[in-house]
């Protein structure tokens, strides 16, 4: 049986193809690490908008409880009836 090898041109391109895909393969690894990290993240600040949103409410309802209907001059405190 003949034995065949490749030549150096071949085995150098196979190698920087396998380098190549090794670095493509650790790439996506980090870029679906750091995905996972924002997604996290993500959901942390949308429970945050949930609690202010919950808190926002319960602060206009005892506003108007005690004032009623109305704007909100944030500058002066003044409250215009409407």
């Amino acid at each position: 049986m003949e034995k065949k090898v490749l030549t150096q041109e071949e085995l150098t391109t196979l190698k920087d193809l396998q380098t190549r895909q090794d670095q493509l393969i650790v790439s996506l690894g980090s870029l679906e690490y750091r995905k996972t990290l924002l997604e996290n993240q993500q959901q942390i600040l949308k429970s945050q908008i949930e609690e202010l949103e919950r808190f926002s409410l319960e602060v206009g309802t005892k506003l108007t409880e005690k004032y009623g209907n109305g704007k909100i001059d944030f500058e002066t405190g003044e409250i215009t009836e409407e």
